[in-house]
This record gives structure tokens, sequence and C-alpha cells, in this order.
């Protein structure tokens, strides 16, 4: 008898929970390796600001300062970065870190990216939530909505799974 592994389950716990609270106009997005997203309004011909959602999987014992330095390091590679604020925050509880940076994208022209990570401990992994948004430099509404939508952030870990990860299977 050989045992089937399940996703979710104690073993393999789901994802954290996470809730954000977009601008009325700004609406979900599918877009590659990422949970989802959020886009401001779409102007044809024109960077469309966002804020994408992913969550990555660790080991245990991961750490907030492990991620940090990851984000900063990652940032400071980005085409022609200026690195701004970066600081610990606590958004709804729970401790983030965040970094804002501008920079040159080559279609795009210059761009201002803001990244906030927190991390869930769930036991047997630590899941990295990241926000990552981005908008034209000039566009200071859409920062201010960037900036409103992450500190909506509301991020729980996965419910306990009752399950002990496995279920067993006739061969």
């Amino acid at each position: 008898m050989t045992s089937q592994q399940v996703f979710p389950s104690a073993t393999f716990p789901a994802y954290p929970a996470i809730s954000l609270t977009p601008p009325a106009e700004w609406t979900p997005d599918v877009v590659p390796d990422a949970l989802g997203a959020l886009k401001g309004p779409v102007i044809d011909g024109e960077y469309t600001a966002n804020v994408v959602i992913s969550v990555s999987r660790r080991t245990p014992g991961y750490q907030l300062q492990d991620i940090a330095a990851s984000v900063d390091a990652f940032m400071a590679t980005l085409p022609d970065a200026v690195l701004l604020g970066t600081e610990p925050a606590v958004i709804n509880g729970r401790q983030w870190h965040v970094r804002e940076a501008r920079y040159t994208h080559p279609e795009a022209g210059s761009l201002t990216q803001f990244t906030a990570v927190t991390v869930v401990d769930q036991g047997v992994a630590a899941d990295v939530v990241q926000l990552t948004g981005s908008c034209r430099l000039q566009e200071d509404d859409h920062k201010k909505a960037i900036y409103s939508l992450v500190a909506s952030a509301e991020v729980s870990a996965a419910p306990s799974q009752t399950a002990v990860g496995h279920r067993p299977s006739a061969r």
C-alpha cells in the first residue's frame, strides 16, 4: 500500500489567506507566476498601475529579515535604481518590510515600485507574502492608491488541516 500526499494538508498547508481592499476603479487580473493582481484604470498606450500578489514557500525558520535583504538586493539591481524609503512596518497587526524605489523600465519609462513583504509561519513551512505595486513616476494618485491598497492588507495563516497529509490508496 502506498500513501497519497494531499495539498492542502497538515504536511502541505494551504497558502495564507490574503485580503486587500482596492480602490473602486481597480480591477482583478490574472498574471503568470502570481496569485493574482489588481490593476488601475487602463488607458490605451499607457503603463497601467498595478499591485501583484504572490506567495512563495520557504523552509521553516525563514524570517522577515531574510526576505527583506533579498528584496533590497533585487531592487538595487533595477535599471537606474534610486532606492527610496525602507522601513519595517506593522500593517493590521503583522510585521512587514516595505521598500520603495524609482527606476527606468526599458519600455514604460520612469516608474515607482513599492514592495511589501511579510512572512507567515506555518510550522512545517514559512510562506512569504509579497505585494509589489508599480506606477509611472509622476502618477501621485496611483501611488496613493497603491499605498492604501497595501495598508489594507490582512494576512493570516492557512486554517489548520485535520488530515495528516496523506491518504492510503490500494495499488
